[in-house]
């Protein structure tokens, strides 16, 4: 089963702005809380291979305050971790640092979300939308390509499934189906940049895609829904586990 873990943070030397927040920074301090809750637990995670079994993204205001972060996370052992580790600060009500400021954790909220059974089990549509709520660019040669691609954008969620979702083994020709038959119908996107630390940056690009396959069967098309939700909690793209390529599904006319 997936996950869905929202921990609400306190800063406690007053409002925390977003531009003072940089991505390694949110990555640090998520590996910090592991390691001071369940120190035996912290090494193997993050040492464990790409892709790991969960997606970062930060939450913050209307007025760019961080309010906490969100997980997702695809793997019950890893939720179990996380679940626990926060908790447990919780309950301490130790402090966390965070780029200038420390923070407390107030609240922790975990919602299941769907079993691979029920993402196997989809109806085919042959249109998607994805809302991508933080800078999202994958990987070319030396640099990043900020544009949704469909193969590009699909193929991190598929590479998600094959490796934590071994009783539900995806066709290996369905990445070459994906970027032949499926294309971007209607976007409205930009590019953001944004710090990963003091001295580096990261251009990705956020906003609405409508993907849609032009061609294909009833299988396909199931698994094009269903790699879709799964990319709500594994993330998209590069950098996902330090708040990059968050996105979430909504609605098309189809």
């Amino acid at each position: 089963m997936l996950h869905q873990l929202t921990v609400t943070l306190q800063p406690r030397r007053g409002p925390l702005h977003g531009h003072t927040v940089t991505a390694r920074g949110l990555h640090g301090m998520l590996f910090k809380a592991i390691s001071e809750a369940d120190p035996r637990e912290t090494n193997w995670l993050h040492e464990h291979p790409a892709p790991k079994p969960f997606s970062l993204s930060p939450l913050y205001s209307a007025g760019g305050l961080l309010l906490g972060i969100r997980l997702g996370v695809v793997a019950e052992w890893a939720a179990e971790l996380f679940v626990r580790a926060w908790n447990w600060h919780r309950e301490q009500g130790g402090s966390l640092q965070l780029g200038p400021n420390v923070c407390v954790v107030t609240d922790v909220q975990c919602d299941p979300g769907p079993r691979w059974l029920d993402l196997a089990q989809c109806p085919p549509e042959p249109r998607v939308g994805l809302r991508f709520l933080s800078p999202t660019a994958f990987r070319q040669g030396p640099g990043h390509s900020p544009l949704p691609v469909p193969y590009n954008v699909f193929h991190w969620p598929w590479r998600v499934w094959q490796a934590f979702a071994p009783d539900f083994g995806l066709p290996d020709d369905w990445l070459d189906w994906c970027a032949q038959e499926v294309f971007v119908v209607q976007h409205q996107i930009e590019t953001v940049t944004v710090p990963i630390s003091k001295d580096k940056s990261f251009t990705g690009f956020v906003g609405e895609v409508v993907f849609e396959a032009l061609d294909g069967g009833a299988g396909q098309m199931g698994l094009l829904q269903a790699l879709a939700r799964l990319a709500a909690y594994s993330g998209v793209g590069h950098k996902t586990t330090m708040g990059m390529g968050a996105v979430e599904r909504f609605p098309t006319n189809s």
